[in-house]
């Protein structure tokens, strides 16, 4: 039955984490980079960047850092909010990312959905997704994770 399964590279993790948003602030030049600035500036390690296209000219945009990091981040996050005019923060204090890689998604194209319904017959919420050329990364609640892991590696053949 493995053939039947999706060829993946390979699976990794993240834990430890927590995800916060900013939410509902204008789409505008510079937005972004005062905030990863002021990021970096505090030393906080962002792990997962999420910018998200809103309604009437606003954005949202949801990163993952590590839980350490969290009060530091929040209060960079509040500071920038408000100098933007963002509406709100939220946040989650305990997440973890799990990522499918490999070489293309562009040669398959089932990969995602395939990752995406594993992981609900499992009944674990997706919180956030992140892609790029070659890794889908979910962020879920970290008391799922290692089911996550279990399911994925059952799911996808894998090196």
């Amino acid at each position: 039955m493995a053939n039947d399964r999706p060829q993946a590279g390979g699976l990794i993790h993240k834990d430890h984490l927590a995800m916060i948003g900013i939410m509902d602030i204008p789409s505008r030049p510079g937005v972004s980079g005062k905030l990863f600035s002021a990021m970096d500036e505090q030393e906080v390690t962002v792990e997962l960047i999420a910018n998200l296209v809103g309604l009437g000219e606003r954005d949202h945009i949801v990163l993952c850092v590590n839980r350490d990091d969290l009060n530091r981040a929040l209060a960079v996050a509040e500071r920038i909010r408000q100098e933007v005019e963002g509406e709100a923060i939220t946040s989650e204090a305990d997440v973890a990312l799990v990522s499918i890689f490999s070489i293309d998604f562009r040669e398959s194209l089932s990969v995602a959905s395939h990752m995406f319904k594993t992981l609900g017959d499992c009944d674990i919420n997706i919180l956030g997704i992140s892609t790029s050329l070659s890794t889908i990364t979910c962020v879920i609640e970290a008391q799922h994770l290692e089911k996550a892991l279990q399911a994925l590696r059952d799911a996808f053949t894998l090196p």
